[in-house]
């Protein structure tokens, strides 16, 4: 394996061969970098219209449909109405909106589960933005808690929604959304509170405000709101959960330093930082416990990482000096973006695995892309852009090759 660990040597390998099936195949015999096709899902305008050069995919399933957004081309304004979009079997449908005046139309699809259903946001009217459920073909609008924004964080495979929403104080409150209605799920005896992440079996996890004013993350489990603490510090925010009930995120330590963490059975573990960087955050864990997330230098250099038990690997970068991460997969594959050079106008969509990271071709003529979501086969989604500040951005799938996906692998 390629990996550079923060640890002893062979603390890394002992590490790698107690992960799984997948990792011991990999020392024994050295996995070949994937290759991907990009493929271009097109957008909602009709052929030639000038709204046919925006459109852009958030997530994928393991079915491969794919969910974003595109703008619609035509009237009333420039280029249409920017709508949810989901795309399957080489076909683009265009999901509606919630309604609204005409010059406020917008909807934008975020997340898709494993059977299909799908969630994101809508204008429901002028200054009022929605969470909506869409299924068999119907667009549901999930309400607020009272007030007149709601975005939505994630579902899972019961179609249980999670995100957060204004209440009619004006304060912000973490939601679940399931059985037709949306609930409250409180804060830490602050004002605010926001659900991050769901998995299979309806725990969530996000972060709310205390009644000292500190910000924590917290298990909300079963109608109980529980405190996951901190490494020290006055602040912790719970980023994403596994169905193994293990959450990742990040929390300062008694220097107010952020550290990435992984809480799992009641604990909360400093997953540190690399050798010479001194911050790190979590952002997505794997369905094992693989932590993946970025480390920062204090000068600003920004690398991802990958850890699992007990050791952090550098993810890198594609030659610049930062790299983010996106999501991680059941394999441990990452994906994100990073720099080539120097500064954003070099970025490029990366997948990252086994110690390799992969640059993701654009599209033809376009300079820049970036990786949102990555599905259990290996397969990605994102957009590909004529550059950084264009409005030439296309929604796209980097399906994987088969020949570069191991068999027999969960």
């Amino acid at each position: 394996m390629k990996r550079t660990a923060s640890v002893a040597l062979g603390l890394a390998v002992c590490t790698a061969c107690s992960d799984s099936p997948r990792s011991l195949q990999a020392l024994l015999v050295p996995t070949p970098p994937a290759t991907y096709e990009v493929v271009d899902l097109g957008t909602l305008a009709p052929p030639g219209d000038p709204g046919g050069g925006r459109s852009h995919a958030t997530d994928i399933n393991d079915l491969g449909q794919v969910v974003g957004y595109s703008l619609t081309g035509g009237e009333p304004r420039p280029y249409g109405e920017m709508h949810a979009f989901l795309w399957a079997d080489g076909v683009m449908t265009d999901l509606g909106t919630l309604g609204g005046p005409p010059e406020w139309s917008y909807s934008a699809a975020l997340f898709i589960n494993a059977v299909g259903q799908i969630t994101g946001v809508s204008n429901a009217a002028a200054t009022e933005r929605h969470p909506f459920l869409w299924q068999d073909g119907v667009m549901q609008d999930l309400g607020t808690l009272g007030g007149t924004w709601s975005e939505p964080r994630g579902i899972n495979i019961a179609g249980q929604v999670v995100g957060y929403s204004t209440t009619a104080t004006g304060d912000s409150h973490a939601f679940l959304w399931q059985s037709g209605g949306m609930q409250d799920l409180g804060t830490l005896g602050g004002p605010r509170s926001d659900a991050h992440s769901i998995n299979t079996v309806g725990q969530v996890v996000g972060e709310a405000s205390t009644a000292t004013g500190e910000t924590h993350a917290f298990l909300w489990d079963s109608g109980v709101l529980q405190d996951l603490g901190t490494l020290g510090g006055t602040f912790s925010t719970a980023n994403a959960i596994n169905d193994l009930g293990q959450v990742t995120g990040e929390s300062t330590d008694l220097l107010g330093v952020h550290h990435a963490f992984l809480w799992e059975r009641g604990v909360m573990n400093d997953l540190g930082a690399l050798p010479g960087y001194v911050t790190s955050s979590g952002s997505a864990v794997s369905a094992l416990g693989g932590v993946a997330g970025i480390t920062s230098t204090a000068a600003g250099t920004q690398h991802g990482f990958y850890w699992e038990r007990g050791a952090m690997y550098d993810i890198g970068t594609l030659g610049g000096t930062r790299t983010w991460v996106f999501r991680v997969n059941r394999r441990g594959q990452v994906v994100g973006m990073s720099w080539t050079c120097g500064n954003f106008s070099c970025a490029h969509a990366y997948s990252w695995e086994d110690g390799v990271m992969t640059s993701l071709p654009a599209l033809p003529g376009h300079r820049n892309n970036y990786a949102e979501a990555v599905n259990a086969r290996g397969d990605v989604v994102g957009e590909s852009s004529l550059q950084v500040d264009s409005d030439l951005r296309r929604a796209v799938l980097w399906r994987r090759a088969e020949a570069g996906v191991l068999a027999g692998l969960p």
